[in-house]
């Protein structure tokens, strides 16, 4: 699994706001590991998606492994290989059906909504799988 990473210098200041990212993920009950270097000269955060509270905190001397994005509340740092881009040529009327779905969802995680849709469409096939497969459409059939 691809991590996001930061690496801070080991400074009291530094301390605290790794604190209040720990304190953060623990809200969210999100997984972070924190560790230090060999020499101790710096705290490394890792996790599948890093929340940071504020984008300040992100300067210079900080490294980053990972794409940040803004959140409503908080900054989230993604791994680098996670998720693409893809540009897609679309009829106006499916334009206005996805901004639609949009609307509808968007409380939700991009995650919450793709498993919402694989399930949706696994119990549609199965549904549909069933029915070809049941003895009253055989008899239809005849």
């Amino acid at each position: 699994m691809e991590l996001a990473v930061i690496t801070l210098e080991n400074t009291s200041a530094n301390q605290e706001r790794s604190r209040q990212i720990r304190d953060l993920h623990k809200k969210k009950g999100q997984p972070l590991a924190i560790r230090f270097s060999e020499e101790l000269t710096h705290i490394i955060l890792e996790a599948p998606c890093l929340y940071i509270p504020d984008q300040e905190w992100l300067d210079e001397a900080v490294v980053i492994e990972g794409i940040v994005k803004k959140s409503a509340e908080y900054y989230e740092l993604h791994p680098r290989t996670k998720g693409k881009t893809v540009n897609l040529h679309l009829d106006s009327e499916l334009v206005a059906e996805l901004e639609l779905i949009r609307s509808l969802v968007s409380s939700k995680t991009q995650q919450e909504v793709l498993r919402e849709l694989f399930i949706r469409g696994m119990r549609s096939y199965l549904a549909e799988k069933e029915a070809a497969n049941s003895p009253i459409s055989a008899k239809k059939e005849r």
